[in-house]
Parts: C-alpha cells; sequence; structure tokens
C-alpha cells in the first residue's frame, strides 16, 4: 500500500510578497488563456509572422536607405507615442473581494501588498519606456543622430514621470466621480503631454533638462507613495481596478460575446434628456436617423471608438509628410465608414430598437444617412488639419486648402459611402 499523503502547510506562501506575486502570475496566465482563444497557430502563421517579416524588412531598409523626408520630421513625433505609453496602465494591487474578511484588516498585509504594488508598477514602467525606446533607437541613433547618454536619460526620465502620473491618477479617481473625474483627467493628460513632449525636446542639447525633473518626480513619487502607505478604505478602489483593468486586457474579444448589457451608471440620459427631435421626423427613416444619433451622443461605448479613430486619423495626418498625410486622408474614411457600419448593425439589435420591425428600405436608407453624417465631422477635421499644414507650409493662397478640403472631403465620403454601403448590402443578400 503506498503511504498516506500529507499536506505540507507552506507558511512562506502566504504572506503578502508571495501572495501578491501568485496573484501576478495568476491574472497574466488568465489573460494569456482567454487571448489564446483567437491567437491560434493559423492567426500566428499566416497574419502574425508574415506581417512581423514585412514591417521589420521595412523598419530595416529604413533605417539602411532613409529617406529625405525622414530627416526632416522633428523628434517630437517619436516622443509623442512615448508620452502616450505613459498614461496607459494603472496603480495596480491585484486586490479581491475576499480580502476584505481578512488581509484588510492587518496592517502588515496591506502595507505588504501597497509596496508590492509600488514595485509591480516601477518595473512595468521601465518595461514599457525602454521597449520603445529600443524599438526605435536604431531610428533616433543613426538617422536623426542622437546619443546613447540621451536615450539612457529619456528612459530615466519616462519612468519616472510615468510613475508619478500613475500614483496621481490612483489618488484623483478615489476623490472625484462623474463628469469632474473625466474632465480633470482630459485637462491632466493634456499639460502632462505638452510638459512631457516639450522637456524632452529640450533635453536633447542639455541633459540637465532631463536630469533635474526626473530627480522632482522622484521625491514626488516618493512623497505620493507615502500617502498610499497611510491611507485606509481603499479596497473597493481596488477592486473596481482590477475590474477595469481585466476589461481592458480581453474586453476585445469578448465584447461579441456579451449577451447581457451593463448596468447604466445614470438613471436618465445626460443629453436631451426629455426625448426631444434632434432630427426632424419626416418619416420613419429620420426617426430611425435621430434614435441613432441620440444613442451615440449618450453612451460613451459608440462615442470612444469614433473619439479614438479621430485622434488617431489627426496624429497621422499631421506627423507625415503633406503628400502621405493627403493619401491617408483618402484612405482612412474607408476604415472610418467600417467602424460606424458595425456599430450601426450591433445597435439594430438592441432590443428597443428591433421591436419596431423596420423595413428594409427604411433600414437601408437611415444606414447611409446615419454613417455619412457621422463621419463627416471627422474627416472635415482630418481635412482642416491637412489645409492648415499645407497653409504652414506654402503660405498665401496654400491657405484656401482649408476651404476646398473640407468640400472635397464632402464629396469623397459620400461616394465611399455609397461604396461601402454597397458592398454591404451585396453580403447581406448573398447570407
Amino acid at each position: 500500500m503506498s503511504e498516506p499523503r500529507i499536506d505540507v502547510f507552506n507558511a512562506a506562501r502566504f504572506k503578502p510578497v508571495p501572495l501578491f506575486l501568485e496573484r501576478m502570475s495568476s491574472y497574466w496566465i488568465s489573460i494569456w488563456r482567454c487571448w489564446r482563444t483567437v491567437l491560434d497557430w493559423t492567426v500566428w502563421l499566416y497574419i502574425f509572422i508574415p506581417v512581423l517579416f514585412i514591417l521589420g524588412g521595412m523598419y530595416r531598409d529604413l533605417i539602411i536607405n532613409p529617406p529625405e523626408w525622414l530627416y526632416d520630421i522633428p523628434i517630437s513625433v517619436f516622443l509623442t507615442p512615448l508620452g502616450l505609453l505613459q498614461l496607459v496602465g494603472s496603480y495596480r494591487t491585484f486586490a479581491e473581494p475576499g480580502d476584505g474578511l481578512f488581509l484588510h484588516r492587518y496592517n502588515r498585509w496591506i502595507r505588504g501588498m501597497t509596496v508590492s504594488g509600488f514595485v509591480y508598477s516601477f518595473v512595468t514602467r521601465i518595461l514599457i519606456s525602454s521597449a520603445y525606446i529600443a524599438l526605435i533607437s536604431p531610428l533616433l541613433l543613426h538617422v536623426l543622430g542622437l546619443s546613447i547618454s540621451y536615450l539612457i536619460y529619456l528612459v530615466i526620465y519616462c519612468v519616472t514621470s510615468g510613475f508619478v502620473w500613475m500614483m496621481l491618477k490612483d489618488r484623483y479617481k478615489q476623490k472625484w466621480r462623474g463628469w469632474l473625474q473625466v474632465l480633470a483627467l482630459l485637462f491632466v493628460r493634456l499639460v502632462y503631454m505638452t510638459v512631457f513632449v516639450w522637456l524632452a525636446v529640450k533635453g536633447e542639447h542639455d541633459y540637465v533638462i532631463l536630469v533635474i525633473p526626473s530627480v522632482i518626480f522622484l521625491l514626488v513619487a516618493l512623497w505620493q507613495m507615502r500617502i498610499r502607505l497611510r491611507m485606509k478604505g481603499t479596497l473597493l478602489h481596488e477592486i473596481n481596478v482590477e475590474n477595469e483593468a481585466y476589461i481592458a486586457s480581453v474586453g476585445w474579444i469578448l465584447r461579441d460575446t456579451m449577451e447581457k448589457k451593463p448596468v447604466p451608471k445614470r438613471r436618465g440620459p445626460i443629453l436631451f434628456k426629455r426625448s426631444q427631435p434632434f432630427v426632424k421626423h419626416r418619416n420613419d427613416t429620420y426617426r430611425l436617423l435621430d434614435s441613432w444619433f441620440k444613442s451615440v451622443l449618450r453612451r460613451m461605448d459608440l462615442m470612444k471608438p469614433l473619439m479614438y479613430l479621430t485622434g488617431l486619423g489627426a496624429i497621422a495626418v499631421g506627423s507625415t509628410p503633406i503628400a502621405l498625410a493627403i493619401i491617408l486622408w483618402l484612405v482612412l474614411p474607408f476604415l472610418l465608414l467600417g467602424l460606424l457600419q458595425r456599430q450601426w448593425l450591433q445597435w439594430l439589435t438592441e432590443p428597443y430598437i428591433a421591436l419596431f420591425g423596420w423595413r428594409d428600405d427604411i433600414l437601408e436608407q437611415a444606414s447611409r444617412k446615419a454613417k455619412f453624417w457621422s463621419g463627416l465631422p471627422t474627416v472635415t477635421i482630418w481635412a482642416i488639419l491637412i489645409g492648415v499644414r499645407i497653409g504652414l507650409e506654402f503660405g498665401g493662397i496654400g491657405w484656401i486648402a482649408t476651404v476646398i478640403l473640407p468640400a472635397i472631403g464632402f464629396f469623397w465620403l459620400k461616394g465611399v459611402n455609397e461604396i461601402v454601403s454597397s458592398f454591404g448590402a451585396l453580403r447581406r443578400k448573398k447570407e
């Protein structure tokens, strides 16, 4: 007979740091398992690996034989994504709802998990900043002529400033709620990006400009860590942060599998509370169109993707050579209308909208109008941005582009909308 198994109690496992490491590894393993459901071997073989080879070859050719326009790109174009990376992420403690039963009753456990969160956040700042700078370092060193010393100081500057931003965001999220939190964080983000890029550009010629802010950021970080260690009653906030982090990590691959809609955070809409017509109800097409526009303006899940695409498109047409920016401006509407088409089809499946049983001709007409008028502001913003760039570049008569390009964009979007809508209608008939 085999000897009975004796379970050995590992007391070292139930200490703050080992528990933090166990939860951290469990979290990232669960994230990987979720992504592995869509990243099978066919995706790697036919999509990711070829794309990596193609992009790697293009990047290598860009470094070996840099085009002339590459030398004219300001360094701020490469530093802006680095600043945006510092805004990503939150202070993490990997808290769980059950911690309130025992763990948060002992200061030793709270301090241990909090300090572990500091170390984890600091290490993630180092990895993110170093990875991006290492990726673009051949371009910065061999094409733009920057020094290795500058890149080292830049990493230190990014890590300290990013860590301070993370701690300040965590603190203000606990103090502010609702629109005050959204507006305050948006304002602070704009200020942070402006100061971050400005100091990073100035530090290219004088490293002291990077060293002094880094020391100040380090002192502020120590001050924020001291405050965070003394704070009490943060368990619910930490659990909410963990839930948001998990949703942000796997929400994209699971968004089509959620049958139950999340509970609204507000009892009534912020805009159009009295349900007055936003578009005059001439017929059922405009009535459906009115409901669509109100939904877009009221709901962030419809507005956010549109805002993100508008911002990314603005960065693309604003940071590339004018000729390439115009080409991008002509191509981006296809992506924009594809996004709006997807949102429109998902919106039609909502119980209230599907309750009316709209006719196919009404749905088709409303779809074309909804996509066109929803995408027109975005295309116009891109056109004005390119027009301003042309005006600044050529001056004088070049400023006419700020008027001509939006007009061209109007008709171009209309034509692209017809193409996308016709293609979508053809696919639906085949199905």
